[in-house]
């Protein structure tokens, strides 16, 4: 596992999360790179919101999600400001604001967003993406 100091090589997505959670196909490969990930702010709220949603006790889904062995990094200003040129994915792509929230952390990052959307790998942004899984958008 890398230290808190170093940055991580990928930023996992909301779908990155529900897979590794249960057990979807292509969980292995998150598992995998836990240890070198991280994930925003905006998509452990996303994450506990679904996995709540699909059924989870709120206090278990939190206790798992923090035991993940990866950092928690917070949203911020600058991040909103960086973003701004993605906003048109919005419409154009149907990109929603977490998912534009995970490729603007991966980009100011130098990481790699991870994620089972096959579309974000052609939107044409300086931001790579790898695919856990290829198959449906969560």
């Amino acid at each position: 596992m890398r230290s808190k100091t170093e940055l991580p090589l990928h930023v996992l997505d909301t779908s990155a999360l529900i897979a590794l959670v249960h057990r979807e196909p292509g969980w292995e490969a998150v598992q995998a790179v836990l240890g070198h990930s991280a994930v925003c702010a905006v998509h452990l709220t996303e994450a506990l919101t679904k996995l709540t949603r699909k059924g989870g006790q709120p206090r278990l889904v939190e206790r798992y999600l923090r035991a993940l062995p990866m950092p928690i990094l917070p949203w911020d200003e600058e991040l909103a400001w960086e973003s701004r040129d993605m906003a048109p994915l919005a419409w154009t792509h149907g990109i929603s604001m977490a998912g534009r929230a995970c490729l603007a952390m991966a980009r100011h990052l130098d990481a790699v967003a991870m994620t089972c959307d096959t579309q974000w790998a052609n939107l044409g942004l300086d931001v790579r993406v790898v695919l856990f899984r290829k198959g449906k958008r969560e």
